[in-house]
């Protein structure tokens, strides 16, 4: 999405409730660390790179295929953490996702599934869903997977979290004004509720996107698409490229 589109996005002359006050030293404190995990993730796959021309010989394969395994874990173990950092440092301190949630919407993006999460924070939104199914459980990932999983009977609507419990699936959220600018920038019903709710209420609403696996969080009617793992596999394979020409 382009960033002119995005600021533009963010400029409609909708009423946003203040935000909490940002740290910044907070974003500068996790810097390193973030950019250690990235050098990290940068050499594996220079290193798988080179090692592809041995496919052909049969020993290399399951030590190839293990690489692998471990590159892809350690990429949804960072985009985990970089969802968390998203929020505390760029959007509110205040908020908090369950651990559950972050490893649900990080295999929903990597699968496009659609998925619509809220997260109730102070104010209880009961009055502003319609529908739902009852579930009341513990939030964990394999459930939250289950749900969304694409023509299951739960997958359309939102899942609504309170208190790290599960208490409907299947919710209707009111949808955001027509003038909201959403059409413009070719985005469909799902963000349009998660905008909806956010701009009557201060729950946090993530929208999974079927199309390209984004993430992306509307709080207090404001819309922070993020590019999810899709995004970061591009950045990390440029930089990869860039090492291969330069020792080449």
């Amino acid at each position: 999405m382009p960033r002119a589109s995005i600021e533009r996005f963010r400029s409609i002359g909708v009423k946003k409730r203040p935000m909490d006050p940002i740290n910044h030293a907070n974003i500068l404190s996790e810097e390193e660390k973030i950019k250690e995990r990235l050098e990290s993730l940068r050499r594996q796959l220079i290193y798988l790179h080179e090692e592809l021309p041995c496919l052909t010989q049969c020993s290399y394969l399951g030590n190839l295929l293990q690489k692998l395994y471990e590159i892809r874990e350690e990429i949804n173990q960072f985009e985990q953490g970089l969802i968390q950092n998203h929020l505390k440092c760029c959007i509110s301190p205040m908020i908090k996702v369950p651990e559950e949630v972050v490893l649900a919407i990080s295999k929903l993006s990597s699968k496009h599934h659609g998925a619509i999460i809220v997260i109730e924070q102070e104010n209880t939104i009961d009055e502003h869903l319609k529908g739902g199914i009852i579930i009341e459980a513990v939030v964990n990932a394999p459930m939250l997977e289950n749900i969304f999983y694409p023509g299951g009977p739960l997958h359309d609507g939102a899942v609504i979290i309170r208190n790290k419990h599960i208490i409907k699936a299947c919710a209707l959220l009111p949808l955001a004004p027509q003038d909201s600018g959403l059409k413009a920038l070719r985005l469909g019903a799902r963000h349009s509720a998660a905008l909806g709710l956010s701009l009557v209420s201060d729950a946090l609403v993530i929208v999974v996107s079927e199309e390209k696996g984004w993430i992306s969080f509307a709080l207090r009617g404001q819309l922070y698409p993020n590019l999810g793992t899709l995004g970061l596999l591009q950045k990390l394979e440029t930089a990869s490229d860039k090492e291969i020409r330069y020792r080449t």
